[in-house]
């Protein structure tokens, strides 16, 4: 089955390998001081996993603040793999990052991918993390789900990263039809589903700041989700275009790369995280 919001067609492992070496380069260089738990349950099915990553260092008094990272992959395929070279990005700026597994359709369809996200969520905020200080953040269809969760949950998130989110269900239908995309988002949804499950129908009375990045080539989720949604919120909502961006944000190079640094420093801002705790000011005194 082909899909339409699937980064890497599957007719491609060598660069499925390629891009997980990366990755796995990416993560060792960059998790220096940096600890990581593997297999933290949030519920009972074998899919739904969280990995956490976090500074080795004492913690504030109040605990980390921490943001939940949702892969893409079409809500049909995808691994919280995608996020070991980002995670240790967020750790080492005090930072916890919980990288999450959910059900996958189409043995799981709509709404199970979106119950896993809030049961991870609350999953999340009973550790041992600051519950003030939580975001989330998500690509594609992980996109999607992390608007969904912010949208819906606003009052337990200071803020949201979507990147090459679908807003639009019900457009994203009519836009992959005419592709010859395969089944598509029927794999996923409902028809009658599609109004309720997209971020831009929903309406609460504050919501949390939202940054959209997209790249305004993306021929899979098209610009003008991200654009309406803005729209939507003129005064929550900042989008980020990519000139000539494709849907993996990873395209052109420096500008999607810069992009990429900018929704960092967009979580460090919302999150305020505190500087290195007491470990490393031993270490100094130490030295002296």
């Amino acid at each position: 089955m082909q899909n339409p919001l699937v980064r890497v067609p599957a007719a491609l492992p060598a660069v499925q390998r390629a891009n997980a070496l990366r990755r796995r380069l990416q993560a060792t260089l960059g998790s220096f001081d940096v600890l990581s738990w593997p297999g933290v349950r949030y519920g009972d099915d074998p899919a739904q996993v969280l990995r956490i990553w976090e500074l080795n260092d004492l913690g504030p008094r109040d605990g980390w603040p921490a943001v939940l990272l949702i892969h893409g992959g079409g809500w049909v395929e995808g691994d919280l793999s995608d996020f070991e070279a980002l995670a240790p990005s967020f750790a080492r700026r005090g930072i916890v990052a919980a990288a999450m597994n959910y059900r996958l359709a189409p043995t799981h369809r709509w709404p199970a991918a979106l119950q896993d996200a809030h049961a991870a969520l609350d999953r999340l905020l009973g550790a041992q993390v600051d519950p003030r200080r939580v975001a989330v953040w998500g690509h594609s269809a992980g996109g999607h789900l992390a608007l969904m969760l912010a949208l819906q949950r606003p009052q337990d998130l200071r803020g949201v990263v979507a990147m090459g989110a679908p807003t639009d269900l019900p457009l994203l239908w009519q836009h992959e039809r005419p592709a010859g995309a395969g089944p598509g988002l029927q794999a996923v949804f409902d028809r009658d589903q599609l109004e309720a499950a997209s971020p831009l129908a929903l309406r609460p009375a504050d919501p949390p700041p939202m940054l959209l990045v997209h790249g305004d080539a993306d021929p899979v989720v098209p610009v003008g989700h991200a654009r309406a949604l803005q729209a939507r919120w003129p005064g929550r909502a900042t989008l980020i275009e990519i000139p000539d961006g494709d849907h993996g944000i990873r395209w052109p190079l420096r500008p999607a790369l810069r992009a990429r640094r900018q929704a960092l420093d967009w979580i460090q801002e919302r999150l305020e995280p505190a500087g290195r705790g007491s470990k490393w000011k031993i270490r100094r005194k130490g030295r002296r």
